[in-house]
């Protein structure tokens, strides 16, 4: 392996690293100390990655969007009324990680804005990107805009109550009766 590739990996260790952190604790009960030992990186190697702390957060929220791209992507092939049905799919996945952690693109970019992090317009790019690929599949099923309004609002309730309640069959529940009632108004059940 040559050195840049050994560069980013180890880099790619510490994104992933943070991430699981600021999933965890979230961003502010997370030290670049914290992320030094969860990477297995010294601290003073982890500048030579990192300069400061914003841009190690805004390379977290690049894997954030790389995740979503990846699921978007997945699911591109598939027709709108498929698209929602495995979106449903995904949402259920892991309803424990899901009471735990929260939405794994809004827990974050709440957090980002509640610390009035300059980073937190990033996150809610990635949210809006979220958002507007769920609205583009009830868009094409020529259901009203509310209709994703409600939907995707639904969903983050029950992320958030979740993860306050720490209940995942609270989360499961929820998500299941979402889907169940998105799939009958599409006609799709």
């Amino acid at each position: 392996m040559e050195r840049g590739q050994r560069a980013s990996t180890k880099r790619d260790e510490i994104v992933a690293a943070a991430l699981g952190l600021y999933r965890t604790f979230g961003v502010g009960g997370t030290t670049l100390k914290d992320v030094s030992d969860a990477s297995r990186v010294p601290l003073g190697n982890l500048y030579y990655y990192f300069k400061t702390r914003s841009r190690l957060v805004l390379a977290v929220l690049d894997k954030c969007e790389h995740e979503l791209q990846t699921l978007l992507k997945r699911l591109s092939v598939l027709s709108p009324a498929a698209w929602l049905a495995a979106y449903f799919e995904w949402l259920l996945a892991d309803p424990a990680t899901a009471a735990r952690f929260g939405c794994p693109f809004g827990a974050l970019a709440l957090e980002l804005r509640a610390l009035s992090d300059p980073a937190a317009e990033r996150a809610a790019e990635i949210v809006e990107t979220y958002f507007r690929a769920v609205s583009a599949q009830i868009s094409a099923l020529g259901l009203a805009p509310a209709f994703a309004d409600d939907l995707f609002t639904a969903v983050q309730g029950s992320y958030a109550v979740a993860r306050v309640r720490g209940d995942a069959a609270f989360f499961q529940a929820s998500i299941q009766r979402l889907r169940d009632r998105t799939l009958h108004a599409i006609g799709a059940t």
